[in-house]
C-alpha cells in the first residue's frame, strides 16, 4: 500500500481527500497541519511518502512553496499535487488544481504519478466487505447502505441498517474499545463515498471559498439533499441545509455578473444539471424580477425560493431534464420513474406544506411550474389562472433549459423568436421583452 502525505490545516478537506484516495487508489494517508510538521515527518523517514498533496498557501505561510524549496534542496522525486494556487517552479512531478472537492481528476493524477493504471484499479482485488476506517463515520448520521462489523469469529454482522440514524454514541464506543474499521459490501462502497463527500461539502463554511469552489461544495450539498429529502422528508436537518444553499446560491445570483459569466464557471466546474438548472434559474429568474415594475423584494425571495426546491422531488439529473410529454415518453424511464417526473411538482409542494415559514403561496406556484393547476402532468397550453410569478418561471425555465443544452453554441435571438412563437398571449410576451435584455 502506498502512502500519501496530506498537507492540510483545515479537517474537514482532510477527511475528504482521506476517504477518497483510500477508496479509489488504496491509499494509506498521512497528514500535517502545515508545512514545517510535513517537512519534519520527510525528514525522519519514518514513514516512505510515495506522494504528496498540500494547500498552496494556509493562513500565513506559503506551503506550497516551503514544501517545494524543501524537496528540491534535499533531491527528492515524489509527486507533488499543490491545491488552489499555480506556484512557477520546475519540480520535475508537480501538478496543480482549483480544488480539492473536484476529486475526480485529482485521483487521476496522482494515479498516473504512481504509475498505477486504469486496468490495475480495475483488476484490484476488493474484499466482499470493504473496510472504512471508523472516525468517517463520525461524519454522517445516516448511511445509504448497511453497516458491518466483523465479529471475532471472522463473520460480518449489520450494525447499522440502511437509511436509519447512525448511533454516533456506538460508534465512539466502539473506537474507545480499540475498533479501527467498519465495513460496506464491495458493490455499494462507491456511493457510500460519493455520499460521505457530499456530507463533508454541506458541512464547509463557504464564505472562506472562492467562488468556483463554492459552486463545487453546492453542487455536492444539493446532491445531499435530495437525498436526505427522499428518506428523512422535511426536518430540521433538511431546512438548516436548504436554507445554506439557497444563501449562497442567490448570493452567486447576484455577485456574477452575467448569465453568460455564470454559465461559463458552471461549466468549468463540470455541475450535475439539477444544480446547473437551479443556480441559472436563480440567476435569471432573479434579473427579470429586479426588472419588472410591479414585483417586490418579497416576490423575489419567492422565486428563488421555487428555484431551489420546484424539482427537489426527483432523484437525479436525466429525470429533470424532462420538460414536456414528448421527451417523458422518449425518455428510458421505469414505470415508477415516470410517474415520479409527471407528479414531482405535486409532491414538491406537499413536502412545502410542511416547511415552516415557507413563502406564503409558493405551493401553487410549484404546482403550476409545467403550466398545470395541480402539479400532475406537463401543459402546452396556459389557462388565465396561471400565476404571473408562474409565468416568470416557466419562461425563465425554458430559457434556462435551452441555454444548458446548446451552452456552447446558444443563440439567444433565435431562443427569443422560438419563445415568442411558442408563448403568443400578451401576458408571457409582455415578460419576454424584459426577459430579452438581461439574458445577454
Amino acid at each position: 500500500m502506498k502512502t500519501t502525505l496530506i498537507v492540510e490545516n483545515h479537517s474537514q478537506f482532510e477527511d475528504f481527500l482521506n476517504i477518497n484516495l483510500y477508496t479509489w487508489l488504496g491509499m494509506n494517508c498521512l497528514t500535517a497541519k502545515n508545512a514545517k510538521t510535513a517537512i519534519e515527518l520527510l525528514q525522519s523517514g519514518q514513514d516512505k511518502i510515495d506522494f504528496i498533496i498540500c494547500r498552496g498557501k494556509m493562513q500565513h505561510e506559503s506551503t506550497g512553496e516551503s514544501l517545494l524549496a524543501y524537496l528540491n534542496a534535499s533531491g527528492s522525486k515524489t509527486p507533488i499535487q499543490i491545491i488552489g494556487e499555480v506556484i512557477f517552479n520546475d519540480y520535475e512531478n508537480l501538478s496543480f488544481f482549483n480544488s480539492a472537492l473536484d476529486i475526480k481528476p485529482i485521483v487521476q493524477s496522482a494515479a498516473k504519478s504512481l504509475d498505477i493504471t486504469a486496468q490495475q484499479m480495475a483488476q484490484h482485488a476488493v474484499p466482499e466487505f470493504f473496510p472504512i476506517p471508523i472516525q468517517h463515520f463520525n461524519l454522517i448520521n445516516f448511511s445509504t447502505c448497511n453497516i458491518y462489523d466483523q465479529l471475532p469469529d471472522g463473520q460480518f454482522k449489520v450494525v447499522f441498517q440502511a437509511n436509519e440514524e447512525l448511533d454516533l454514541i456506538a460508534i465512539r464506543e466502539l473506537i474507545s474499545i480499540g475498533k479501527q474499521e467498519l465495513y460496506v459490501r464491495k458493490q455499494a462502497r462507491l456511493s457510500f463515498v460519493n455520499f460521505m463527500n457530499q456530507e463533508i461539502a454541506a458541512k464547509l463554511e463557504l464564505k472562506e471559498m472562492h467562488l468556483d469552489e463554492q459552486l463545487l461544495a453546492l453542487n455536492m450539498s444539493q446532491q445531499l439533499l435530495h437525498s436526505k429529502i427522499k428518506h428523512l422528508g422535511i426536518t430540521q436537518e433538511t431546512i438548516d441545509l436548504s436554507k445554506k444553499n439557497m444563501k449562497y446560491m442567490s448570493a452567486a445570483a447576484k455577485t456574477v455578473p452575467s448569465l453568460r459569466k455564470l454559465l461559463k464557471k458552471l461549466l468549468k466546474n463540470k455541475s450535475e444539471y439539477l444544480f446547473k438548472h437551479s443556480q441559472l434559474l436563480m440567476f435569471v429568474s432573479t434579473h427579470l424580477l429586479n426588472n419588472l415594475d410591479w414585483v417586490n423584494e418579497e416576490q423575489v425571495q419567492k422565486l428563488q425560493f421555487m428555484a431551489y426546491w420546484h424539482d427537489i422531488a426527483l432523484e437525479n439529473s436525466e429525470q429533470a431534464k424532462i420538460h414536456n410529454d414528448i421527451e417523458l415518453k422518449q425518455g428510458k424511464f421505469t414505470t415508477e420513474e415516470k410517474k415520479l417526473i409527471k407528479n414531482h411538482a405535486q409532491i414538491a409542494a406537499t413536502l412545502i406544506s410542511k416547511y415552516p415559514n415557507a413563502p406564503i403561496g409558493v405551493e401553487q406556484l410549484i404546482k403550476q411550474h409545467h403550466g398545470t393547476m395541480n402539479g400532475v402532468g406537463f401543459s402546452e397550453h396556459y389557462s388565465q389562472n396561471i400565476s404571473p410569478m408562474a409565468i416568470v418561471f416557466i419562461l425563465s425555465e425554458n430559457l434556462v433549459d435551452s441555454i444548458i443544452k446548446n451552452e456552447k453554441d446558444f443563440n439567444l435571438e433565435a431562443k427569443i423568436s422560438e419563445m415568442r412563437e411558442r408563448f403568443s398571449t400578451q401576458r408571457f410576451q409582455k415578460i419576454i421583452d424584459v426577459l430579452e435584455t438581461i439574458a445577454k
